[in-house]
């Protein structure tokens, strides 16, 4: 490598929790390799949180989309000698473009390669190859050493407490849990039936005893409360009580996870615990969660994947999902994980 590589390098990392998730390995890589090249991270403010104590070496600059000029002196007087654009936006270019930055590294996509000075080629086409892999490729452009391409987390005492904290709050203590995540900043086109994630959610409290804990934002808040109005006391609701710190901890603390396509699924496959991951409108074959505790549900329709946030023709992806797919899923999940025990003594600290 030569030495203008030892200069600063920025990375943009991706303004969705998933992305962020499917994109920690090349994290990894620029984290062990900051000691000999100083590392900046540029993404939304909330991500710091998740971060910060896994990469204490890494800085961070918070971004917003209603400001998304503002970190333009900051990133000026950082000057890093390479930007990694993790995104694939026009306005990340021409972020780093006008901040100076020597090297730009990127899919020449939404027509910004003119802003790159390197574009690195797909494997195939875009939404072809799995999206750790587009991640992977790109964090080998610019020098990383990529060990493993698939996303792992391992929670913090701090992410713990803070899980502790907010459970209490709503009831649940010493006593195995399940997770619901049935909404999705994304669109209509990614969220499964609330209805079926009740029914879902009723045959675990039945059968294994296990009550439903609902995650997700406040913007999530009209699919949980349909959940809640349906499934009753089989479901605890926690949609808009949780910072990502607290979030993590919960995730980490459940004896499985159900979730559409969103950062909740990715969250928490990367946390190694057992998660059912629901497709409608994205692909699996793109964004979906590898491990052996993880199982992804999608039909599989002859106009899938659309990409679409909402569907002109009935969501029939969605609806080919049942209750009774959902179920197996989970039956055979928690056949394969027995750790009730572990994840109890988890939630009791």
């Amino acid at each position: 490598m030569s030495s203008s590589d030892r200069g600063p390098l920025l990375i943009r990392i991706p303004n969705w929790l998933g992305d962020l998730i499917l994109a920690l390995p090349v994290l990894d890589a620029a984290a062990a390799d900051s000691p000999a090249r100083p590392v900046i991270l540029l993404g939304p403010a909330p991500f710091a949180a998740l971060l910060h104590s896994r990469f204490p070496s890494v800085g961070y600059i918070p971004w917003t989309r209603a400001r998304r000029w503002a970190p333009l002196g900051e990133l000026r007087r950082a000057r890093p000698e390479t930007a990694l654009l993790l995104t694939e936006s026009m306005s990340s270019a021409i972020l780093v473009a006008l901040a100076g930055v020597p090297r730009r590294i990127g899919y020449a996509a939404e027509g910004r390669g003119a802003l790159l000075t390197r574009r690195v080629p797909r494997a195939g086409a875009a939404r072809s190859a799995p999206r750790t892999e587009e991640y992977a490729a790109l964090g080998r452009a610019a020098g990383l050493a990529i060990r493993s391409a698939e996303p792992r987390l391992a929670v913090i005492a701090e992410e713990r407490d803070a899980a502790l904290a907010a459970l209490g709050r709503a009831g649940i203590r010493d006593v195995p849990f399940a997770i619901m995540a049935p909404g999705a900043s994304y669109g209509a086109a990614k969220r499964w039936d609330p209805a079926r994630f009740a029914a879902v959610a009723l045959h675990l409290r039945a059968k294994h005893d296990l009550r439903s804990v609902l995650v997700g934002t406040e913007e999530d808040r009209t699919a949980a409360e349909e959940v809640a109005a349906s499934a009753q006391d089989a479901t605890v609701n926690l949609v808009g009580g949780t910072d990502l710190s607290a979030l993590a901890g919960v995730l980490a603390s459940a004896a499985i996870v159900f979730s559409n396509d969103s950062g909740v699924m990715h969250l928490a496959a990367a946390l190694g615990r057992p998660t059912v991951g629901l497709f409608g409108s994205t692909s699996p074959a793109w964004t979906s969660a590898s491990a052996p505790w993880v199982r992804n549900l999608y039909a599989a329709y002859p106009c899938s994947p659309c990409f679409r946030r909402t569907c002109p023709i009935g969501y029939g992806c969605l609806h080919a999902i049942s209750v009774r797919n959902a179920i197996d899923a989970a039956e055979v999940l928690l056949a394969w994980a027995p750790d009730r025990d572990r994840t109890r003594m988890a939630v009791e600290g």
